[in-house]
């Protein structure tokens, strides 16, 4: 990385302090960190950038971002329950109806929520989409991977800056159990659930992570899951806190992702279907959830916000939206099929803008689907309007 090349030059962020100062010894740690084969496997191929910290005026646009989407997102899911009406919109895999009526009540719907934002070079930030299944904790495999280099690197001050990100999601966890443990344990256990054989390499990072902040960590796939009356068991250890949203989320998306090219090689997930069925047939593990002798850190609510349409609540009166003026002006602005067909957006206009929108499918992951109308012809860009024009499961964006 060449001298300079870190500082992005956006108001309010700063790269990491050994990327800006000690740039040849920043390069180094890279070309060792993208030489083995970890970056491009397991489902992702990532090249790791200069780390940047957000301050001032962007960081408390970043807080407040977060506050209030939290908030439309929680309304958004309460209107599921609240409104019947409304439910078709979420486009809801049944797979999950046992799990999502358990957490109806619950106090966050998407506690580890990750929203993708477009950051624009004077600071501004406009949401694009939500990703409001704890699966997406995914990507930190690479922080933890970056911080491992560097304190193998004998950097210790530059890890400890970056490993303070790591804390933060610990303490997360660590709240999320002790608001609903009425008896915690000093050193709770957190089992992790995947598909057979997945991510172990990611999962140990996670592991060394957990253990420094005071956790036990365990992971393994369904054939590791023992539930009994007594408690639930993954990898022959009792389990105070579940992350299952590896498994479920797979389970959820097995139809969608079949179709997805993944840009490294992933494990197999075509039984994830037929075992979450079976797990969530199971009386048992549903009472462990229910009655809080297993807490689950991500609640089946948090599917229901998954869908990219619902943004298009925002500028929808008829939709129960908070803040909705201030919202406006924080996420690119987007079409449902409901927009569409009540000529909020034309099949016209959205022609003649092509260069200004693209198409995306609702539930997709890892940009699957997503076409860009200045990268297409008029004649490509009019056949992809035409083919989802009526499509509920697909938006148009700004």
């Amino acid at each position: 990385m060449p001298s300079g090349t870190a500082d992005l030059r956006i108001p309010g962020l700063r790269p990491l302090a050994i990327a800006a100062q000690e740039p040849e010894e920043w390069r180094r740690v890279m070309e060792r960190l993208h030489a083995t084969v970890f970056l491009r496997s397991e489902g992702t191929v990532v090249t790791v950038g200069a780390p940047q910290r957000a301050e001032g005026a962007l960081l408390d646009t970043c807080r407040e971002v977060v506050r209030r989407f939290d908030r439309f997102y929680g309304d958004a899911v309460r209107a599921y329950f609240d409104r019947p009406a409304l439910r078709g919109e979420f486009l809801v895999n049944p797979l999950l109806a046992p799990l999502i009526e358990i957490d109806c009540e619950a106090r966050a719907h998407t506690p580890l929520a990750r929203l993708d934002c477009v950051l624009g070079a004077d600071g501004s930030v406009r949401v694009i989409e939500i990703n409001s299944v704890g699966v997406n904790l995914l990507h930190l495999r690479s922080l933890l991977y970056l911080v491992r280099g560097l304190w193998r690197a004998g950097l210790r001050d530059a890890a400890a800056e970056l490993d303070t990100m790591a804390s933060a999601m610990i303490a997360a966890f660590d709240r999320h159990y002790r608001q609903h443990q009425d008896r915690p344990r000093a050193r709770p256990t957190l089992g992790a659930l995947t598909p057979h054989g997945w991510m172990r390499a990611t999962h140990l990072l996670f592991r060394d992570a957990f253990r420094r902040a005071g956790w036990d960590y365990v992971f393994g796939g369904p054939d590791a899951l023992d539930v009994s009356a007594g408690g639930v068991m993954l990898a022959g250890q009792p389990v105070d806190m579940l992350w299952a949203d590896f498994f479920f989320y797979m389970a959820y998306q097995e139809a969608r992702y079949s179709q997805t090219r993944f840009p490294s090689a992933i494990g197999e997930y075509s039984a994830t279907p037929a075992q979450a069925a079976s797990l969530l047939g199971d009386a048992r593990f549903l009472d462990h959830l229910r009655s809080r002798r297993v807490i689950s850190i991500s609640p089946a609510t948090s599917y229901l916000a998954l869908p990219k349409s619902l943004l298009s609540w925002i500028h929808d009166a008829e939709r129960p939206v908070a803040d909705r003026e201030w919202l406006a002006g924080h996420v690119a602005r987007t079409f449902s099929a409901r927009d569409r067909r009540r000529g909020v957006l034309t099949r016209e206009r959205a022609r003649a803008d092509r260069e200004q929108l693209l198409v995306k499918p609702c539930q997709y992951g890892g940009s699957h689907g997503v076409q860009l109308g200045q990268a297409m012809s008029d004649a490509e860009w009019t056949e992809a309007l035409d083919r989802l024009w009526d499509d509920d499961t697909w938006v148009v964006q700004e």
